[in-house]
């Protein structure tokens, strides 16, 4: 990559960018209040089990959205709502999604296809996923599509194993450690999505939407979802 598009793709896919992502734990409060989230073994495991979906579903539409037309965009945008089942992983993919194309916005980045579906989420005409923000980003940036793959999947698992340190409670190294050891499965994510159509998009994992539908209805909770 050349040195300003690998400053640019660290700065839009680092944790201080403004997405919201630091408010959803995407279900896993409630892995923990059901007693299957105690320790960095377990939080792997789960991490491992929404990476399965990533690959099938939300890395197949990056793949796709990548340098593709706004009418196309929309189509790809709508295709992955339909493949998150619970309300809960709808709102927080559409919801950090938005936030994160008014961040890229907010850059100063003059593309037709990024100004067009930005207005279009904003208005409430496409549900604005952030995979789908991500492929349409990308190539305004001068990022390459995998650079950004591999980046929105290093993101979101981050993003995890941060919400999963903070319910169990997780030491800050054991926290890097479980993150570095899922550098493969991410890897793997990447490969299979390859091999998945924007038709063919799905996401098959009812452990995390029965503890996604369950959050909203806990207690006591740290996150939106």
């Amino acid at each position: 990559m050349r040195d300003r598009a690998l400053l640019r793709l660290l700065q839009v896919s680092d944790s201080a960018f403004p997405t919201g992502s630091f408010s959803h734990s995407m279900g896993l409060e409630a892995f923990a209040e059901a007693g299957e989230l105690k320790d960095a073994e377990d939080l792997g495991r789960i991490v491992k089990l929404y990476l399965s979906t990533l690959a099938t579903s939300d890395c197949a539409a990056l793949r796709a959205s990548y340098g593709a037309e706004v009418d196309a965009l929309i189509h790809i945008d709508r295709l992955l709502s339909a493949t998150k089942l619970t309300r809960e992983l709808r709102a927080a993919s559409a919801s950090t999604g938005r936030r994160f194309l008014i961040s890229v916005a907010a850059l100063g980045i003059e593309d037709e296809a990024l100004a067009a579906f930005t207005d279009s989420a904003h208005s409430g005409s496409t549900p604005g996923n952030l995979a789908v923000g991500y492929g349409v980003a990308a190539p305004a940036l001068g990022i390459g599509m995998d650079e950004a793959l591999h980046a929105y999947l290093y993101a979101s698992v981050a993003s995890l194993v941060v919400a999963g340190q903070k319910t169990i409670p997780l030491g800050g190294s054991a926290a890097q450690r479980t993150l570095f050891e899922l550098h493969g499965e991410m890897e793997n994510a990447a490969s299979e999505s390859e091999t998945v159509g924007i038709e063919e998009m799905h996401a098959f994992a009812p452990e995390i939407d029965v503890r996604s539908m369950y959050h909203e209805r806990q207690r006591t909770r740290l996150y939106i979802s």
